[in-house]
This record gives structure tokens, C-alpha cells and sequence, in this order.
């Protein structure tokens, strides 16, 4: 401190004063600048924190990316199933186009097989690690590691699987056995009675009494089975959804864990996209014989009618076939299933080779259709003569004509824009008339599905779960029996005519529908089975 000197000319009370003043000005200088330098030191350490806080952020939102990102990938074919590492840059504009670099690590060596209910789900840990940068400030940086169990769940072990709504409405009884799991939400309700007989009714957002595009109160009752051992018993909706404020733990006691929503913590399930059904993506590039129009390749090698395989096998029309739901004509590939696999038919007047895929996978197309709307139509395909069984993928709609795979049942599935069926009665020459025209009979499908559907918009319904296959004569009366799986990952694009009921379209038959149990056994899932990807956060932290 600076020493003041006094005249001797100050003395007295005048001088003590001066003094006194003197002494004060100093402390006053002395404090003032020690609380600047603390109010400096302060407003460093809050700008700090908040760098270090969107620093973590943006951390944290790269590693939420990666993972939706790395769970993607993982489902559309992109990378393989147990890939050992994954990276991913994720760009933040809002930080001045910041990046940062995430990098996904397998711990496991091999994966772990969890058993619930009936349903094989294979898991493995990885380790999830994003370092960030803050732009302003390269002194602050944050990782944050993340451990997460990507689990593998085969699409084909739920009796019903829909990447947005489900819906369930019908008129009729209906019962539904087998998991089912919506990445969006789910409606149900009857006017007569609903039977869910599963023990995972699962929706990644909510569950609701009631119809999505109308106010509509129903009169019937929805029974979901009550997860415990024994023989199963149900307990009602009786209006208890997620719009209930206890919905939570009302859910839980009454169901005892069969029904689960967002707010129980359900999350989704990364599925494969419409892309991997087009003639240039996954399902079309592994295919080992694939159909387009009239033209038969196999191992890339293009097949010789009457030669390598039987004249007919493979045929086309233009105006035979009409949908009334979507008021056009269909220009028609139809595939001949017991030709194609040699079964019927002659070459050279010998015996025709089996020209089904030996692994199982068939891709059909056509690119000729111009402004008429294309579709694939399989006949005589009660047997499928291929041991390790069949699934068909388009990426147009599919006609599956006459009892499917009822004789020596094998795995199969068919993959498309739009699945229908038709019965054993069907007869093209009766498309253009009136429903009673066409009569149908009773017919089998044994098959899982992934088909597009619909969206419902108010007032105008999609069909739900209970329209799901597309149908084109008088059922009324007559047993449709489907036994596989409901599978739904995307809107038609193709065959885009919304769904009604009655005359031109169809009426509805006696559903005896069910899911596979086969599929319980992973040796029995069709080939090519697509994957439901989930990563599950085990256990996170920072340095």
C-alpha cells in the first residue's frame, strides 16, 4: 500500500478527519478491486460451464445419433449383425457446423440367445464413445461412453409387427394369438369380441380404446391375456388406455406386464426400409434367381424356356386382371411355383431341374408395366419343393393364388408393396363383375407377410390389421385360414387405392388366422428373415 505522508500543518481534529478519509478511500480501493477480480473470475467459470454444457450435449446427441444410426444400418443390410466397429460423424449446424466423431465398439465375442416368452432375441454389448470439441474453445472437451445391448429380434417371431399404427377394429369375432409390438401406436376395439391371446402386446408410443379416425364408441370387448403361469385368463380393456392419468400402473396390475407402451418404456425397433425391396437394393442383389418380366436369371445366368425350365412357367397380361380397389387393370407376371421348381412340366421332353433358389430367396419384378400398375402373381403353390423353403420378394404387389404351401408346409414368407389373396375358386375372366360374381371358397395360406399398407386419415380407415391381406371376391361365409405372421414396415406405393368394403371390392370371410409357431424355432424362419433392431442403454458416463 502507498504511504501517505502528512504535512505538519495538518494537525488536530481537521487532520484526524483527513486521515480518517484517507484510510477509508484506501479500503474502499482495496475491496473494490478484489470483488472485480472475483466478479471476473465468476463470469470465466460460468462461461466455462456453459461451454462444458453444450459441449455434453453435443456429446450426448451424437451418441443418441450413432446408435439410432448404427441400429439402422443393422436392419436395412447395411452392415453385418455382428459388425466389430461402426463410426459415425455427426455435423450440429446450430454450433457452427461442429462435429463430432462417435465410434461403436463389439465387446462380445459371440452373441448371447435371451428366451422371452417364445421369442429368440440375440443380444450383444458394444460400447458407444463420442468425444466432442467445443468450436469456440478446443480447452473443453467431453466423451461420454455409453454401453448398449443391441438385440436382434427376427421379425417373423411376432404374430404382428407394424413399423407406424396398428389398428385392430373388426366387425366379427376375432381372435390373435402371438407377440405383437407397434413402433407407433395401437388401436383396439370391436363391436363384438377382440381376443389378444399374448403374453407382449407392446406399443413404442400409446394404446388406445377406440378408433384413430372417429369418435366412434364401441359395444364389444377386447380381452387380453394376463401374463402369468398357467392357462390363460384375460382381463377387459373395458376403457382403461393410455389417455387414463394412472394408465401406468392401472395397465400393469391388470395385465400384469402383457400390455406395455412408450410410457412403460417401450422403445422402437429399427426395421429394413421399401429400399431393400427395389431392383437395385438388398433383397434383389442376393437374390440367386431373380424374375424380371419374362426373363429368368439364375446365378447370372439367363434361362432358356422349354429348355432350362417349362414353357408357361413364366407368363404375362395385360388385361385380364382387375383390381377393383384400385379401378385399374393389372399387367400381370404370373410365376408358375410347381414349373419353376420342376415338379411339372417337361424340357426337351425330360425332367426340368429344380429352379427354385437353393438358399431360399426369389426376387420378382417387371419394368415394362409404363402407366399400367405391375403385379406378380404366384399359382400352384401348394408344395413347396425346396428344402430350405422360399421367400418371395417384390418390391410391386403380390397375388398369391389358390392354397399356399399346405403340402409338406416349409418356412416361407412373401415380401411386397401389397399382399392379396385369392381363393381357390379365383378366375380372372370374373374380375370385371360384380362381387357375387366371384365366388370365393375355402382356401390356406401358410406364409408370414411383409406388406405395405395404408394410412388412416379421418374419416377414412385404412382397413386395419383385419383387412391386412387384400381380398377381390365374395367371401361371406367361407373360412380364410392364414397361419404365419403380419409383418407391416411400410405404406403402398404401388397399389395405393384405399380400402373399401363391399361391392365391386370384396366381403369379408370367417378369419381362422394365427400365428406360426413354427417360427418359435429359429431353424424354421423363412429365409432371409428380416431383423427388428433394438439397442437397449445399459450403463453410461463422462470424462
Amino acid at each position: 500500500m502507498r504511504r501517505i505522508r502528512l504535512s505538519k500543518k495538518l494537525s488536530g481534529k481537521k487532520g484526524q478527519a483527513l486521515i480518517l478519509s484517507y484510510m477509508v478511500i484506501a479500503v474502499f480501493i482495496i475491496i473494490s478491486g478484489g470483488l472485480l477480480t472475483k466478479a471476473i473470475s465468476e463470469n470465466n467459470i460460468s462461461e466455462r460451464n456453459r461451454l462444458t454444457t453444450e459441449t455434453f450435449y453435443m456429446a450426448e446427441g451424437a451418441t443418441d445419433n450413432a446408435i439410432a444410426a448404427f441400429t439402422s444400418a443393422i436392419a436395412n443390410f447395411q452392415v453385418p449383425v455382428d459388425v466389430a466397429t461402426f463410426n459415425l460423424t455427426t455435423t450440429f449446424t446450430t454450433f457452427g457446423n461442429a462435429t463430432v466423431n462417435t465410434t461403436i465398439t463389439r465387446l462380445d465375442e459371440v452373441d448371447r440367445i435371451s428366451i422371452e416368452g417364445n421369442t429368440n432375441v440375440y443380444v450383444a454389448n458394444y460400447e458407444v464413445d463420442s468425444t466432442a470439441v467445443h468450436p469456440q474453445n478446443d480447452s473443453i472437451v467431453v466423451r461420454v461412453h455409453q454401453i448398449v445391448a443391441r438385440r436382434l429380434i427376427p421379425t417373423f417371431q411376432h404374430a404382428v409387427f407394424y413399423d407406424k399404427d396398428l389398428e385392430i377394429l373388426p366387425g366379427a369375432n376375432m381372435t390373435i394369438s402371438g407377440r405383437i409390438h407397434s413402433n407407433q401406436d395401437i388401436y383396439l376395439g370391436t363391436d363384438s369380441v377382440l381376443t389378444v391371446t399374448s403374453t407382449s402386446l407392446h406399443s413404442a408410443g400409446g394404446i388406445f380404446n377406440k378408433r384413430k379416425d372417429s369418435d366412434y364408441q364401441f359395444s364389444g370387448n377386447v380381452a387380453i391375456q394376463i401374463d402369468k403361469p398357467g392357462s390363460p385368463t384375460y382381463a377387459n380393456m373395458a376403457g382403461l388406455d393410455s389417455t387414463s392419468p394412472t394408465w401406468v400402473a392401472d395397465s400393469t396390475s391388470r395385465w400384469q406386464g402383457t400390455v406395455e407402451s412408450a410410457a412403460h418404456g417401450v422403445t422402437k425397433l429399427s426395421t429394413p426400409s421399401v429400399g431393400t425391396t427395389q431392383p437395385d437394393g438388398y433383397y434383389a442383389n442376393q437374390a440367386n434367381v431373380v424374375i424380371t418380366n419374362n426373363s429368368v436369371v439364375k446365378n447370372g445366368v439367363t434361362l432358356v424356356e422349354g429348355q432350362d425350365y417349362p414353357v408357361g412357367t413364366i407368363t404375362s397380361s395385360l388385361t385380364s386382371f382387375y383390381n377393383n380397389r384400385d379401378g385399374e387393370y393389372i399387367k400381370m407376371t404370373t410365376v408358375d411355383l410347381s414349373k419353376l421348381s420342376g415338379k411339372t412340366g417337361t424340357c426337351n421332353e425330360m425332367t426340368c431341374p429344380n429352379n427354385l433358389p437353393s438358399d431360399g430367396l426369389l426376387y420378382v419384378t417387371r419394368n415394362d408395366a409404363g402407366s399400367s400398375e405391375p403385379g406378380i402373381k404366384l399359382v400352384n403353390g401348394g408344395e413347396i419343393v425346396n428344402t430350405n423353403g422360399l421367400t418371395v420378394v417384390s418390391n410391386q404387389p403380390v397375388y398369391i393364388q389358390g392354397d399356399y404351401n399346405t403340402v409338406n408346409e416349409k418356412p416361407t414368407a412373401v415380401i411386397a408393396d401389397a399382399v392379396n389373396l385369392l381363393s381357390n375358386n379365383w378366375n380372372d375372366a370374373n374380375s370385371t363383375q360384380s362381387v357375387t360374381s366371384r365366388p370365393a371358397n375355402a382356401t390356406t395360406f401358410n406364409s408370414a407377410f411383409v406388406a405395405g399398407i395404408d394410412t388412416t386419415t379421418p374419416g377414412g380407415y385404412n382397413g386395419g390389421l383385419e383387412n391386412y391381406p387384400r381380398l377381390h371376391e365374395n367371401w361371406t361365409s367361407q373360412q380364410l385360414t392364414i397361419k404365419g405372421s403380419f409383418v407391416s414396415l411400410w405404406n403402398s406405393s404401388v397399389a395405393t387405392g384405399n380400402w373399401a368394403y363391399g361391392n365391386p371390392q370384396y366381403t369379408a370371410p370367417v378369419r381362422n388366422w394365427s400365428y406360426n409357431i413354427n417360427f418359435n424355432d429359429p431353424s424354421k424362419l423363412p429365409p432371409f428373415t428380416p431383423w427388428a433392431v433394438e439397442a437397449q442403454r445399459v450403463a453410461w458416463w463422462t470424462d
